[in-house]
């Protein structure tokens, strides 16, 4: 099958039926790779230090969900665990998805996707800390039996009790639990706009504040570096760090009377970039949480 010469074609007979000269661009995918590449290059030398700080977290993530992989292969899970190594799996691709977003200059694409990513991460704590609803979701196994569970059990209002519960067992205090609960509540309304058409945001999608200069609008319904890819990096890398501090926890540790899902093993190098990993994305999150790379951008 030769399609590029079967559409041509189908363009060429188009243009000759209407009596017009063919204006179809066989180049246009050159174009969008090279537009792509350009964004690419811009991505890397101006959103950072978020763009590598997410790097380093995929990373981590991929590990985790090479290690629960593993497990799941050799038939050491269980249901209830099985599902969480599908979530922690899922999580991952989502970064990718954001991570490559982003690169390619599709920065409201990529919000969406970074809502999806942090659903994903908030719902494998909630499976975490309670294994009974980790294993009914795992039963899940037609669209309306996912949506009718998804829509009573991991809603908005019951994620923030289950995380509000993660929080009180390992003694966060109070003031640090609201403040963290207002915050993400903030992000999680403004990128759920992403999601539902609007006309700024649709706006903003065909012309984005250019990442290489903040002060100029450019065309980017073809892909264009945003400066409003810092908030979406931000919030995409404070999503994985939120994970990697309870978690990582109760994946390695007893929680619940439940027994860990991963026993460590101090010399398995995979286990090593796990527990030395999750130091390195608190420290590194920790370090630059009020860093802004545009200020005065309206992202």
């Amino acid at each position: 099958m030769d399609i590029q010469a079967e559409s041509f074609a189908e363009w060429s007979q188009g243009f000759a039926d209407a009596c017009r000269q063919n204006q179809y661009d066989t180049s246009f995918i050159e174009l969008l790779t090279k537009r792509e590449r350009e964004s690419e290059a811009v991505a890397a030398k101006h959103l950072q230090p978020w763009l590598h700080i997410l790097e380093d977290s995929i990373q981590w993530l991929a590990n985790l969900a090479a290690i629960l992989d593993r497990l799941n292969t050799d038939g050491a899970l269980n249901n209830a665990e099985r599902a969480i190594w599908a979530m922690v799996g899922a999580s991952c691709a989502h970064a990718m998805a954001v991570r490559r977003l982003v690169l390619s200059g599709l920065d409201t694409a990529a919000r969406a996707e970074v809502r999806t990513l942090d659903e994903h991460l908030c719902a494998c704590i909630a499976f975490l800390h309670d294994r009974e609803l980790a294993k009914r979701f795992q039963q899940c196994q037609t669209k309306d039996d996912a949506e009718q569970f998804w829509y009573k059990n991991l809603n908005t209002k019951a994620i923030r009790k289950h995380l509000n519960a993660v929080e009180r067992t390992v003694g966060l205090e109070p003031i640090v639990s609201v403040d963290m609960r207002a915050w993400r509540s903030n992000e999680i309304d403004w990128f759920s706009q992403a999601i539902h058409p609007s006309y700024l945001g649709a706006a903003l999608t065909t012309r984005t504040l250019s990442a290489e200069d903040p002060d100029k609008h450019g065309l980017a319904f073809l892909g264009l570096a945003s400066a409003c890819s810092d908030r979406t990096l931000n919030f995409a890398c404070k999503s994985i760090w939120y994970f990697a501090c309870f978690g990582f926890m109760m994946l390695f540790n007893e929680h619940n009377s439940q027994p860990p899902v991963i026993r460590v093993d101090k010399e398995d190098e995979m286990h090593q970039l796990a527990v030395v990993g999750r130091y390195v994305i608190q420290r590194l999150n920790q370090r630059y949480w009020s860093h802004e790379i545009y200020p005065s951008a309206e992202a």
